[in-house]
Parts: structure tokens; sequence; C-alpha cells
């Protein structure tokens, strides 16, 4: 159980990588709503560029470690079904 909650969130921040890198605006415009809903003219908020180009390099970072944490999870079930497989030749 735990491990496929563990694939599913190394997926989850894959996808948010992606958004990121592709589209540093939008991510931006989406996470800022969520933190400004509270304030008046929250709206005319404009990112500068460098915060643009960081959140992109984020989101690459996002990328990277989602898709290895999901190449480790799948590296682990193939090393214990072997580990498995080897106990139960020797138990024979």
């Amino acid at each position: 159980m735990g491990g496929k909650c563990r694939s599913a969130g190394y997926a989850w921040l894959a996808l948010n990588g992606v958004l990121y890198a592709l589209a540093p605006r939008l991510a931006l415009k989406m996470s800022s709503k969520m933190l400004t809903m509270g304030f008046e003219n929250a709206d005319e908020l404009e990112p500068r560029e460098w915060y643009q180009d960081a959140t992109r390099a984020t989101g690459v970072g996002m990328i990277a470690t989602g898709l290895a944490g999901l190449a480790f999870e799948r590296g682990g079930e193939d090393s214990q079904g072997d580990a498995e497989a080897d106990e139960a030749e020797t138990a024979a």
C-alpha cells in the first residue's frame, strides 16, 4: 500500500514539474491564486522574469526527482521479487 502511494506521489511530482517547466507563468498564477485568496487586488501582481526562470528550474528538478523516485520504486519491486524467488529456491 505504501509503495503505491509513494509511486503516485512521485508521478504527481513529475506531472507538476512538467507544468512548472513548460508553463511557469501559468503555474505561478495558479499557485498565487491559492496563496493570495484573502487579499484584494492580488490579480494585479506580476512575477518578475527571474522568478519565472527560477520556477522553470524548479519544475525541471521536480521532473527529475519524480522520475528518479518512480525508477527506484520500480527497481525495488523487481529486486524484492528476485529476493523472494531466491529464498524459495534456497528453502526447497
